[in-house]
């Protein structure tokens, strides 16, 4: 079906998206396309799912939209695989998903009871899912966690995670008391044992004030690239023809233009 055709234009715009994913798969398709699988295309999944996460930030309309196209397309993508292979489709994909939100908010599509916080929606969200899957196929509160993800955000999921089922420094004093003594021992020790257990208190710190760890690290990581091309652009030349002194007093300044 070509996308000019009366046929394609017909179509809504996600069933367009899932027919142009198949004609690039298809025998006379793209050959990059066509030569993806699953294992090669996690990369670019990942890539585009960060990609959307700092447009998502950057509040910039445009800039999400472009984003969660992307996104879209790899998710298409990998539903389209999977067809090839007679495993599901995405219209198995979307019914799933859809099943799986009405299930689990009866308090909005059964008016079962009403929830009067996100505390109490969670809690009710933990509960269905453990019926989900049967009492003994959930063994810990941690099970959902996916090893497969970064180390901050996991340590923070792992941590929200233990704190729901109860476990969670009683408050953030004790939370910022644990951190000092882990930073000591880190002191006395520097090893990569001890740089982790530093890293899972300051996760902890964080998880008292309400701070996403992953978000305040990738803002001030966005902070440093836009200060350090500021200093690449006063000078040209380059960094190492400057003294420290004129690098410091310039980085000065530009962090305050940008406070």
């Amino acid at each position: 079906m070509h996308p000019s055709s009366p046929e394609f234009q017909s179509l809504s715009p996600f069933q367009q998206l899932v027919e142009v994913v198949a004609a690039l798969r298809a025998p006379d398709g793209c050959p990059w396309d066509r030569k993806q699988t699953h294992q090669t295309l996690t990369p670019f999944l990942i890539e585009e799912a960060y990609e959307c996460v700092e447009a998502l930030e950057l509040n910039e309309d445009p800039k999400m939209q472009e984003e969660l196209g992307d996104l879209a397309f790899q998710v298409v993508l990998h539903a389209q695989l999977a067809r090839e292979r007679g495993a599901f489709d995405v219209e198995d994909v979307c019914q799933g998903i859809v099943a799986k939100m009405v299930r689990r908010h009866p308090h909005v599509f059964e008016r079962n009871g009403e929830l009067d916080s996100p505390a109490a929606v969670l809690q009710q969200w933990d509960q269905i899912k453990k019926l989900e899957k049967g009492e003994k196929a959930v063994t810990s509160a941690l099970d959902g966690v996916s090893a497969g993800l970064p180390s901050l955000p996991q340590a923070a999921l792992i941590q929200e995670r233990a704190a729901r089922s109860g476990f969670a420094y009683p408050d953030a004093g004790a939370a910022w008391s644990k951190l000092q003594e882990e930073l000591a021992e880190f002191q006395a020790q520097p090893s990569e044992n001890e740089l982790g257990d530093v890293l899972f208190a300051l996760v902890s710190v964080a998880h008292q004030h309400g701070i996403d760890p992953e978000a305040a690290l990738r803002g001030t990581n966005r902070k440093f690239r836009e200060r350090y091309q500021g200093l690449e652009r006063r000078f040209p030349e380059g960094l190492k023809t400057e003294s420290p002194e004129a690098l410091v007093s310039a980085w000065r300044e530009l962090s305050r233009e940008s406070s």
